[in-house]
């Protein structure tokens, strides 16, 4: 029996002899409980509560109803068990103090993400040097954060570092730097508008800034210059210009599209081939369908690296149809502004769409043709070589 009956302990008694049918219907008067009642002739059983043992003791002597005790459990007996046992009672003790510091302790270091095996090994070394290793207290990487700036800084062949602990592992993963991607940083350049726009904000951490928000600049224009003190120190300008674009997107959209779908009927067909002579073996009915999509599987049977010259090929032929679908104006011009938006984004470069406006529509041979403009913020700034001879542009 479990439960909270558990908590209280329980007596399994067996009665006998007696007014057996008065000692349970005073057990009822006085409100104790039984449980699991089970009478047999001239005896029953019943579960009573630990805690009502003497009440049920002298009921039963008031009537002359012997009782035996079958059966008791609960936790007040596995106390006193455990009471006797010392030893038992230490040994349960020791057991949740070495699985909770065996739960403490870092058992695994593994790292994801690195296609080369030397980078690998040296994020390993650089998080043993850390601390963590087989074997530490998994208090060693509570600062996950901390954690992964280190590992950054000391393994410069990684661009990005993440830690995770699951139970006793450690992951770390990594994103291997790309090689050949960055410009020399000794090479003076200049950071300038790849696309016109309107700035929102600018970010130099190289460099000085020559627009500021709000200013309207065109292509080629110096955002942030690489020449210093005049033109007497070259640097290589570095920064985020973040600038509202706009985009002009000419889509057509269809108001009754078709889509090819399968109406659930297929046949099967079994071929044996023999280098390029294919044998049907199974599968004669040829399926009759106006349209049919074919999926095919062959097996790959070798001996040892040597690959057989016999295959089996199995085919499947669906049976495909086209369906024709009605499109409302409304749901069509919101596919032309998800279009126009999937446009957009192909065409700009670090950045988010702000949002849409429909500047033409009109329905011709049942297609919607709409102009959509599409304005975003992005980062528009690229390098391009100091130039000695021009002057840097003013602010407009």
């Amino acid at each position: 029996m479990t439960g909270p009956l558990w908590w209280t302990g329980w007596l399994r008694l067996e009665l006998r002899h007696g007014n057996i049918p008065a000692v349970l219907h005073a057990l009822h008067q006085q409100g104790i409980p039984l449980y699991d009642v089970h009478p047999h002739g001239h005896r029953c059983t019943i579960t009573i509560r630990l805690s009502d043992f003497r009440t049920v003791h002298r009921t039963c002597r008031r009537h002359r109803v012997r009782f035996r005790i079958l059966s008791k459990a609960g936790w007040p007996f596995a106390l006193r068990r455990l009471r006797r046992r010392p030893s038992m009672l230490a040994g349960a003790a020791v057991f949740i103090c070495l699985l909770y510091g065996l739960s403490s302790v870092i058992w695994d270091v593994t790292v994801s993400g690195a296609k080369d095996a030397d980078v690998a090994a040296t994020v390993l070394q650089a998080a043993r040097e850390l601390g963590v290793a087989p074997g530490a207290w998994k208090s060693r990487v509570v600062d996950l954060a901390g954690l992964q700036t280190a590992l950054l800084t000391r393994v410069p062949d990684v661009a990005w570092v993440g830690v995770t602990v699951e139970g006793t592992r450690v992951n770390i993963q990594v994103l291997e730097k790309v090689p050949g991607t960055a410009a020399p940083a000794t090479t003076p350049v200049d950071v300038v508008a790849s696309k016109p726009g309107v700035i929102r904000r600018v970010l130099a951490t190289r460099g000085q800034a020559l627009v500021r928000p709000g200013q309207t600049v065109q292509p080629g224009q110096v955002l942030i210059s690489g020449q210093l003190a005049g033109g007497v120190r070259q640097v290589a300008a570095a920064g985020q210009v973040m600038a509202e674009v706009w985009y002009t997107s000419r889509v057509e959209v269809p108001l009754t599209p078709t889509r090819d779908a399968l109406t659930g009927r297929f046949v099967a067909e079994d071929y044996l081939n023999l280098g390029s002579l294919q044998l049907r073996v199974w599968g004669w009915r040829e399926p009759g369908f106006s349209q049919v999509l074919e999926r095919d599987t062959e097996s790959d049977w070798h001996i040892g690296t040597w690959k057989l010259p016999i295959q089996w090929r199995h085919v499947e032929l669906y049976e495909a149809t086209t369906e024709q679908l009605q499109r409302s104006r409304d749901e069509a011009l919101r596919e032309a502004l998800t279009l126009a938006a999937q446009d957009v984004r192909a065409r700009m470069h670090d950045g988010q769409v702000l949002g849409q406006k429909v500047l033409q529509q009109q329905v011709e041979r049942g297609k919607l043709y709409a102009t959509v403009l599409t304005w975003t913020e992005e980062d528009i700034g690229q390098t391009r070589p100091v130039a000695n001879d021009t002057p840097s542009p003013s602010h407009s």
